[in-house]
C-alpha cells in the first residue's frame, strides 16, 4: 500500500525519496491504521490548505475529499468525528457533509486569531466536547480575527467522547526555527550553518506554499492544536498526511532530509516543523486518506466498507466542491475539477488501485 501512494507523478520528491534504502514514511501507515483501530473513540481531522493572491481566497481540492473519506469510514465504524478547519476550506466540509449524508460528523471552525488559549479551545471543543447543535457564521471571514463557533452537523444533540487522536492532512504548517531545528531527532549536530544561510529570520515559524509564499495571512493556526495535546493524559496520538514537506506532520523528518527530498521550490524554507507521532507520504494527500481508510476498515473488520465509496463517489464529491464550493486545483491554480496538476481520471485511477487491495 505504501508503494501505491509513493507514486509521484508531481514530482515533488517528499513521497518518492529513499533514505538508507527506505522511505521515508516506511512503517508508518500500518501504525497509523492500528493506533486508530484499537484505539480510536473520537478522532478530530484537520484540513484545508488556502490558495490566496491575483483575487483568490479558496481551498484546494486536495485535502477535503482525503478528510471527507477518512470520517465517513471512520463514522462508519462506529468512531466520534470531528473535521476541523477555518473559514476558508469549512465550506467544502459542509458540502461534503450534506452530499455524503454525515449527519454523525461534527463540524468546528477554527479561529484565526492566534492570541486565544488553544489548551483551553482543545478541553472545551474536543476533550470535553459540549452537547448539542450549534452552528457557525457562514459569513466569518479571515479578517473576522476572534471570532469561532462550534457546529454539530448532526440533527440529534449526543455528546462526542473525549478525544483520542488528532489528523492532518493536507494542512499547512509553520517552517522551522532555529530552535525546533536542533530539537529534531537526527545523527550527528543540527546544520546551523546551513539552515541560517538558507531561511532568513523572516522566513521562520511561517507557513509557506511551495513557491515559497507566505500564506500566514489566510491559514488560522490549526498547527497549534498539535503543540497543545502533546503530553497530555491520557494521551492524544497524533498523525499527518502529507504530500510536499510544508504541511503538519513533515517535521517528523529532520530538516535537513526533507530539505533533500523536497524537488521543487525553496525546499529549506518551506519545510515545516510540526512533527506528529506517525507520519504518512504520499504524491497527493488525499491518496494517503483513501489508504489509511481502507486499512482501519479492514482491521476493523469492514474491508467491504470501501467497495461502494468508489471513484465514481469521489469523482461526484470532487466535481461538486468544486461547482459548489469554489474550490481549485492547488498546482494550477484554477477552478477545475483536477487534484494537484492532475487530470481528474490520472488522479482517480491511483484511488482504485488503493481500494482494490481491500475489495479483491
Amino acid at each position: 500500500m505504501e508503494s501505491i501512494i509513493s507514486h509521484d507523478p508531481g514530482g515533488r520528491g517528499v513521497a518518492s525519496y529513499r533514505s538508507h534504502g527506505r522511505l521515508l514514511a516506511s512503517g508508518q501507515l500500518e501504525a497509523a491504521a492500528r493506533s486508530l483501530a484499537d484505539g480510536g473513540e473520537h478522532v478530530a481531522i484537520v484540513t484545508g490548505f488556502c490558495v490566496a493572491g491575483a483575487g483568490l481566497l479558496v481551498a484546494e481540492t486536495d485535502g477535503p475529499p482525503g478528510a471527507l473519506y477518512l470520517a465517513r469510514a471512520l463514522s462508519a465504524l462506529g468512531i466520534d468525528v470531528t473535521l476541523i478547519s477555518d473559514s476558508v476550506a469549512l465550506p467544502l466540509l459542509e458540502i461534503g457533509c450534506k452530499i455524503w449524508n454525515l449527519d454523525q460528523v461534527a463540524l468546528s471552525e477554527f479561529p484565526f486569531s492566534s492570541t486565544g488559549n488553544v489548551e483551553t479551545w482543545v478541553d472545551e471543543f474536543l476533550v470535553s466536547p459540549p452537547m448539542g447543535e450549534t452552528r457557525a457564521s457562514s459569513d466569518l471571514r479571515p479578517d473576522d480575527r476572534n471570532r469561532h463557533e462550534f457546529h454539530n452537523a448532526s440533527s440529534t444533540p449526543r455528546r462526542l467522547r473525549p478525544l483520542t487522536h488528532l489528523v492532518a492532512i493536507e494542512r499547512a504548517g509553520p517552517s522551522h526555527t532555529l530552535a525546533s531545528l536542533k530539537a529534531q531527532q537526527r545523527h550527528g549536530a543540527a546544520p546551523v550553518a546551513l539552515f541560517e544561510r538558507e531561511v532568513p529570520p523572516e522566513d521562520r515559524d511561517v507557513c509557506h506554499n511551495m513557491r515559497g509564499l507566505s500564506i500566514d495571512a489566510w491559514t488560522a493556526p490549526l498547527h497549534r492544536l498539535f503543540e497543545a495535546v502533546g503530553g497530555r493524559a491520557p494521551r492524544i496520538e497524533t498523525i499527518g498526511l502529507a504530500d510536499g514537506g510544508n504541511e503538519i506532520g513533515a517535521g517528523s523528518v529532520p530538516w535537513e532530509v526533507l530539505r533533500e527530498a523536497i524537488a521543487q521550490g525553496p525546499a529549506g524554507r518551506v519545510a515545516c516543523r510540526i512533527a506528529t507521532d506517525h507520519l504518512l507520504l504520499a504524491g497527493v494527500s488525499n491518496w494517503a486518506a483513501y489508504a489509511l481508510a481502507g486499512s482501519v476498515a479492514a482491521l476493523g473488520g469492514h474491508p467491504g466498507f470501501v467497495a461502494e465509496w468508489n471513484v465514481n463517489r469521489q469523482r461526484l464529491l470532487i466535481e461538486t466542491l468544486v461547482r459548489e464550493g469554489g474550490a481549485v486545483d492547488g498546482v494550477t491554480r484554477t477552478r477545475q475539477a483536477t487534484v494537484d496538476g492532475l487530470p481528474l481520471e490520472t488522479y482517480l485511477s491511483t484511488m482504485n488501485e488503493i481500494l482494490s487491495v481491500f475489495v479483491t
